[in-house]
């Protein structure tokens, strides 16, 4: 009994030195600001890969790229990798610039200073990609009609996406209690048929979104594009 009394003050102990000596991971080190990379040097970089990163939650992946960058530090040559999110959107977008020149700004020579970095200049290419255009011609108010109409039956069927399982749930629950917990918020319209219409709408947002982009498209063939500046 006397053994076992003293096993557990001494492992308490251990544990409790254990949570003391417990080291945090270091916060990463925040991204230098403009006016420090307005102080800082400017450089020549390549970029020689491209890693997907994990997309949030419902949202898209994008690509962040490596940047070598040539340098010195006392004289003595040095390669510093920097990491930049891709401007351009969408998955394996980031490939296509692969050995890419760009003008870059960073503010130390540490190799562990991930995101010190910022670019000026991306190739000509994809600065073109992110410039918005603008579509003159006959037909361009019409065209920018349908565009809107477009996002408006998109919105609606992916508010059909996200009713959809709060009404169904709805359903079930009022069918075994007999109440209607969205009573307040549609009061005479019968579960049953909210549930139908909210399934009706996103197929149907979907098609006449797609039918107002295809309008949308034809007008625009026979227009001048023009490019922002």
């Amino acid at each position: 009994m006397t053994d076992q009394q003293t096993a557990k003050p001494s492992l308490l102990r251990r544990i409790w030195k254990a949570i003391d000596e417990f080291t945090p991971p270091p916060e990463p080190r925040p991204t230098p600001s403009k006016k420090e990379f307005s102080e800082g040097r400017a450089a020549i970089g390549i970029i020689r890969s491209a890693v997907s990163n994990d997309a949030p939650e419902g949202g898209q992946m994008d690509d962040d790229l490596v940047i070598h960058i040539d340098t010195s530090d006392d004289g003595q040559p040095l390669t510093l990798l920097r990491t930049v999110g891709c401007p351009l959107p969408g998955p394996g977008a980031g490939q296509r610039l692969i050995g890419t020149q760009v003008i870059v700004r960073h503010t130390t020579v540490d190799p562990d200073y991930d995101n010190d970095i910022l670019v000026t200049r991306w190739p000509t290419h994809v600065t073109e990609a992110l410039t918005p255009v603008r579509y003159e011609g006959p037909g361009a108010f019409r065209a920018r009609i349908w565009s809107i109409l477009a996002g408006c039956f998109f919105v609606i069927g992916y508010a059909g996406v996200m009713l959809t399982p709060v009404l169904l749930c709805n359903l079930i629950f009022g069918s075994f209690t007999g109440t209607n917990m969205l009573a307040d918020v549609f009061p005479r319209l019968h579960p049953a048929v909210a549930v139908a219409v909210s399934i009706g709408v996103i197929p149907a947002g979907m098609f006449l979104g797609c039918v107002c982009l295809t309008r949308r498209d034809r007008l625009r063939e026979g227009m001048t594009v023009k490019r922002e500046r």
